[in-house]
């Protein structure tokens, strides 16, 4: 090979390695200028990029004050050297460094609190987790996944805290059951989304929603656990001190609950020495507590609110009412399609107890139809779904500009694969 041709060579190499490093460097722009997925629940804090499978954070919505002890004494031993002795400590720890320090800090959990000052601070703190490169930090649109009952009032603080803090350019409110309906294919359903704060039942049939067949019910994931916690207490002798609290009761629910269909059967036999639902928990004192009816019975208050003295219909009776909201020729095509999501609803056993629960309401011809689908993963299917619609090209109306920004046209350019249009 002569001078020249390696010469040329060598510059042939040289043009395709930049033309590589260019096309890399043009993709990873592509990609931190996707679309940003937010799932603000009571429980978790979910946020990702659109067309992801999964969100890339799933963090618990909570936070702590480093000033705020659980303790009642102005100075205690030790503690100033976890957080005085940095210059640079946080106020605020948020997600899952929060609960690091649960035992000696007072938990918030900003989404009850409605404290949307804390909730800017937590957004920020995980979108940095992202690793976005300062040039292309807050010009992500957003998506905010939001329950049919989400008030104008939450709406406009939150386009204030992305627009007139954050500067991004723009923002969509997505009905969380379109995101649950989409995932699983299928344009008409009943969704149950059992949450910590709030379950929503809402319908849609073939692709329209009626205002009159949704409802809030009144029993989620904390009436749960409150309960839970009640029955293992009232259970104990009064002489025996537990260390038990809400949070070990909500970690016990979550691993240990079930639901089944003969509780009255099943507590009788247990009393006659029945072993099977026997588990022992250990608790941070080193002592140990044994469960065992109270698995199965937390769940009943969905069943029988009367238990929790809440004046109310059961879960199965408020489902059906919502069904029968819309014509009886429609009832055919919704009750095969009944939807569990949320957290609160990964109880096993659940959806076969809804299922013959809600059976009693309606006649032998249609109890033929019921079904109740429980998805795996059906904590994440609004996310996951919300990300289909994208990646479908389904999210092109609703959105919100930022009317503070003015986007100039290359940067329009650059966007439009990945923002829809308005």
């Amino acid at each position: 090979m002569s001078f020249e041709e390696k010469e040329d060579k060598e510059d042939k190499e040289d043009k395709e390695d930049k033309e590589d490093t260019e096309d890399k460097e043009d993709t990873e722009d592509k990609e931190q200028l996707l679309p940003l997925i937010m799932d603000v629940g009571n429980n978790y804090f979910r946020l990702g990029r659109a067309g992801k499978d999964f969100p890339e954070i799933i963090a618990p919505s909570v936070y702590v004050d480093n000033t705020d002890y659980l303790f009642s004494s102005d100075v205690i031993n030790g503690l100033e050297d976890i957080f005085i002795t940095e210059k640079n400590a946080e106020t605020y720890l948020f997600g899952d460094e929060a609960l690091e320090y649960s035992n000696i800090l007072n938990l918030h959990e900003f989404k009850k609190e409605a404290n949307f000052n804390i909730f800017m601070k937590f957004f920020y703190y995980h979108y940095k987790q992202l690793k976005i490169s300062p040039e292309n930090q807050f010009k992500q649109p957003i998506i905010i996944i939001s329950p049919f009952f989400i008030s104008e009032l939450e709406k406009t603080k939150l386009k204030d805290i992305f627009f007139n803090v954050f500067d991004f350019p723009s923002l969509l409110f997505l009905p969380d059951s379109q995101a649950i309906l989409s995932i699983l294919q299928k344009p008409s359903g009943v969704i149950i989304n059992i949450g910590e704060v709030y379950t929503s039942i809402t319908t849609f049939l073939h692709g329209f929603s009626n205002e009159l067949a949704r409802d809030t019910y009144p029993i989620a994931g904390k009436e749960l656990t409150s309960y839970l916690l009640n029955l293992i207490l009232t259970r104990r002798s009064s002489g025996k001190t537990e260390y038990l609290d809400i949070k070990i009761a909500k970690e016990i629910k979550e691993k240990l609950s079930l639901c089944i269909f003969d509780t009255e059967g099943e507590v009788k036999r247990i009393k006659d020495g029945f072993t099977k639902y026997n588990r022992t928990i250990d608790l941070p004192d080193g002592s140990s507590l044994e469960i065992n009816s109270e698995r199965f019975m937390l769940v009943e208050p969905l069943f029988n609110p009367s238990l929790i003295h809440i004046d109310y219909m059961g879960l199965p009776e408020a489902i059906s009412k919502i069904i029968k909201v819309w014509e009886r020729v429609n009832w055919a095509v919704l009750l095969p399609n009944i939807i569990l999501a949320g957290g609160g609803s990964l109880i096993p056993g659940l959806d076969k107890k809804l299922k013959f629960e809600i059976s009693k309401f309606f006649s032998d011809k249609l109890r033929e139809k019921i079904n109740v689908i429980a998805a795996s993963g059906r904590e994440n299917l609004s996310w996951i779904g919300t990300s289909v619609l994208w990646v479908q090209g389904k999210l092109k109306k609703g959105w919100i500009n930022n009317p503070n920004l003015k986007v100039s046209e290359d940067e329009q350019n650059i966007e439009s694969d990945n923002q829809p249009d308005n």
